[in-house]
């Protein structure tokens, strides 16, 4: 994207009425930067600005421009905008830095701007074409790419962004032929190269993609989308310490981007360098990620650092997926003692899980809303009450984090001598008699998948057809579903390959009732399950877990043995070199070992 298409001051100032910019709502007050973690304070410009003052900001803007620091640009751009408000080249750059900083509603606004007072240019598409790209709109990201194309074939980034909408709509064989048609064109340009080894990854595995992203870093060493995305394929690989170098060369190459710091934290986390995996893991909750990915919290409660809590009180915030929401909150029961006051924000789900196991805490659903492919998640009944000075919290932190100021080390993790989640006594009575009457054998609750097998997912989880060595235990032991989602044609085709009948509660909705979960596997001798929420759920409630996985999960924490904070999880770590029929024979096996 070039810094701007005029380089005569003359051309910048060219006698524009100064007006009002309130209009669009551009005013970026310090709350705002403070929470889209922006390293600096937004200058307020004068009621009017003098043509040096403008000349002198928008040099300054294009020079931070071609250092990608758009912070400062942005800053720039808004000193030099009272003097030009309608100005083509500096709305375009302007709308540009806003995009890469994240602030898509504001983007939006500047692009309507100078849409109302000038005709389409390609800048101006390309920003419409990315815009959508990261908002996920990929259908309308790929007509705009199409139009971009026909005004301008030969900047090579429009058809990279193309590219990455054809893949974004899944649409790999088109996006490749596209791809196929234009790398001879710009054979150096690294961003194809990797766009087109993400679609060959999605279309044809891992393997094949490696050659084009060998090409990509050839062409280009530091180019951190093509490092992120190689770190990424050694990691679903299972190389685990290449990954952990290549994450760390993509860092270096642009440390602004957080995926592979997330990548990083996780291989962290699981090496027990936890220290370090900690700094990188707050990297989660940077909002340029994608809208499944993050969300901004609406609350001004301060951020709990580590300080002493006796006597005060703490706010913890649900975020990501529920099992992620669940595995991090067991440290919630130590947090419990130490607090005066412990406010819980979750999913819905676990609302009346929460209320029973902290009777004195208050415990709210969270509430999201989406604006400009950002969620904002709010606490409603909490944040009224603080804002009526009707309650007072202390601090605050996500849910993800609470642990982290006490597990530093792996030898620090610990469960909870009293246990964490307890199920509904009435339910838990209801699946006790229920089970009873389906036979006297012990009971195995099973979930093989997660519910998310989009994109590399699918490779990291065993099929029912490879499960025959657990099943092989038929005669010995009832199996019970615990897979939620539609499973139906899976629990066929086990009956017919292995004559296995599962038990199956048709009234029971597994993703919504999370209780009739923990009240089903409390009553099951053993579960077995893919490394996702069911897992997390059963070792939470403190049933023996056996994960079906070819490699110790992330969350181990360094622990290759057992799952330190739920040490009835048992697994294989093998980092790769064994089938899923032989991790069913290790689950089979043990079954048997504790069973007699």
């Amino acid at each position: 994207m070039p810094a701007n298409t005029k380089s005569e001051e003359d051309a910048l100032l060219e006698g524009l009425p100064v007006i009002d910019t309130s209009d669009i709502g551009l005013e970026l007050d310090d709350e705002d930067l403070q929470q889209l973690g922006m390293d600096f304070n937004i200058q307020k410009s004068p009621q009017t600005v003098s043509k040096p003052e403008a000349i002198k900001a928008f040099k300054a803007a294009e020079k931070a421009a071609k250092k990608m620091d758009w912070g400062n640009v942005a800053k720039h751009l808004l000193i030099a905008w009272d003097a030009v408000p309608n100005d083509l080249g500096l709305l375009t750059l302007l709308a540009h830095s806003l995009v890469q900083l994240g602030v898509r509603e504001k983007a939006i606004a500047v692009l309507e701007r100078a849409l109302k007072y000038h005709e389409p240019t390609p800048d101006i598409c390309a920003i419409m074409l990315e815009l959508a790209v990261k908002m996920e709109f990929y259908d309308i990201a790929i007509k705009v790419g199409h139009q971009l194309i026909a005004m301008d074939a030969d900047t090579p980034s429009h058809f990279v962004n193309l590219a990455s909408a054809y893949s974004g709509a899944e649409r790999y064989d088109e996006g490749i032929e596209l791809l196929q048609a234009v790398l001879p064109r710009f054979p150096k340009h690294g961003d194809l190269w990797n766009v087109l080894a993400t679609m060959v990854r999605f279309r044809d595995g891992i393997g094949p993609s490696y050659v084009f992203l060998d090409e990509a870093l050839r062409v280009d060493p530091t180019n951190y989308k093509a490092l992120s995305n190689y770190a990424q394929s050694l990691t679903f690989d299972l190389r685990l310490e290449e990954a952990l170098k290549m994450d760390a060369r993509a860092m270096r190459a642009n440390p602004s981007n957080p995926e592979p710091f997330l990548g990083a934290a996780q291989l962290q986390f699981y090496f027990g360098k936890l220290d370090k995996a900690w700094d990188n893991y707050t990297r989660r909750l940077d909002h340029t990620r994608r809208l499944n990915q993050t969300q901004i919290f609406t609350h001004k409660v301060p951020k709990w650092k580590g300080q002493d809590l006796a006597g005060k009180s703490l706010f913890i915030l649900g975020e990501q997926g529920i099992g992620d929401e669940v595995m991090f909150g067991t440290y919630m029961t130590f947090l419990y003692e130490q607090v005066e006051k412990l406010y819980i924000g979750c999913d819905y789900r676990l609302v009346s899980i929460y209320q029973r196991r902290f009777p004195n805490a208050t415990v709210e659903a969270y509430r999201d809303a989406f604006a400009h492919n950002y969620r904002y998640r709010s606490f409603p009944k909490i944040e009224s009450d603080m804002a009526k000075g009707e309650i007072s919290i202390d601090y605050a932190i996500e849910v993800a984090s609470c642990p982290r100021f006490e597990w530093t080390k792996t030898a620090n993790i610990k469960p909870h001598p009293a246990g964490y989640l307890v199920p509904d006594p009435e339910l838990d009575e209801k699946f006790k008699d229920k089970l009873a009457a389906a036979g006297s054998k012990p009971k195995i609750g099973i979930a093989w998948r997660s519910g998310n097998l989009t994109g590399l997912r699918s490779g990291i989880y065993a099929s029912i057809e490879e499960l025959g060595p657990l099943f092989a235990l038929k005669d010995e032991v009832d199996f019970v579903n615990l897979q939620y989602g539609e499973c139906a044609d899976e629990l066929v085709r086990a009956k017919e390959l292995f004559g296995v009948d599962i038990i199956q509660f048709d009234d029971v909705d597994l993703k919504k009732d999370i209780e009739a979960n923990l009240a089903i596997m409390n009553n099951c001798d053993f579960v077995v399950a893919a490394v996702s929420a069911p897992a997390i759920f059963s070792q939470a409630i403190g049933t023996r877990t056996v994960l079906l996985t070819q490699i110790a999960p992330w969350w181990c924490f360094g622990d290759r043995e057992k799952i330190p904070f739920a040490p009835g999880t048992t697994f294989i770590d093998a980092q790769g070199g064994v089938s899923w029929a032989e991790v069913a024979e290790f689950a089979a096996d043990t079954i048997r070992r504790n069973l007699g």
